[in-house]
């Protein structure tokens, strides 16, 4: 089964904003920037005998999660409240995202490519358990990655090394990876990375935010805070 994931440009722009609103401003209670977030991913699914497609229109930050520098932990109630919410109004939950943000010392560009975007461990196990515990045959899972770098470098935008379900853009000094994965259980309840295709026009045509946009940078010369100017 292939699964094709169109994201509109609305719901890449409130990732896009809701991403970097709790990468680079400090969050009370906390001592850094560059906390995770989660949301909720809405749109509609048309599934056919071959093919699958997931139109998301719109994600929902969740405002009840425990947001922090390695880790999100969001509530089942508000999973299930908002849900509830959208079918009212003609959507349906398609899956959630989350964010893992990197300062500018917390690793190389070559460890981010290779390991930072994709699912860590914990979400792998989160993802285990979910398709166990719900008997769900598949579940949609997304993640934004955001480093801070030194400088702008926008060589490399684009496919992720010809990976279809990864695009890497840059916004002002910062890289950022989008991932979209289909996941299912096979027979020996293991975990099984279906085919999945990330279909968003906006990140094929996506020009490179440096003009207007401006930097990213610590705060005062302290490394794990970081403000924005322009």
């Amino acid at each position: 089964m292939e699964h094709h994931i169109f994201i509109s440009k609305q719901a890449t722009a409130q990732l896009i904003l809701n991403g970097f609103e709790a990468f680079v401003v400090q969050h009370n209670g906390q001592r850094r920037s560059g906390i995770e977030i989660h949301a909720s991913v809405y749109g509609t699914v048309k599934q056919g005998k071959s093919k699958t497609k997931y139109k998301v229109e719109f994600i929902s930050v969740d405002t009840t999660a425990d947001m922090q520098a390695g880790s999100v932990a969001f509530k089942g109630e508000t999973q299930y409240l908002k849900e509830h919410l959208a079918k009212q109004i003609g959507f349906e939950r398609i899956g959630g995202v989350h964010t893992h943000p990197y300062l500018a010392h917390e690793g190389d560009m070559n460890f981010i490519r290779k390991e930072g975007c994709d699912f860590s461990p914990g979400d792998l196990s989160y993802i285990v358990d979910k398709l166990d515990s719900q008997k769900n045959l598949r579940v949609v899972e997304f993640l934004l990655t955001i480093k801070q770098n030194q400088r702008e470098n926008t060589k490399r935008d684009g496919a992720l090394d010809d990976q279809k379900n990864v695009f890497e853009f840059s916004v002002g000094n910062c890289k950022c990876f989008i991932r979209a994965q289909v996941f299912s259980l096979n027979e020996n309840n293991k975990l099984n990375y279906e085919e999945t295709i990330l279909e968003d026009e906006f990140f094929k045509t996506f020009e490179y935010l440096l003009a207007d946009f401006g930097r990213i940078k610590p705060k005062d010369g302290r490394k794990h805070i970081l403000e924005y100017n322009c």
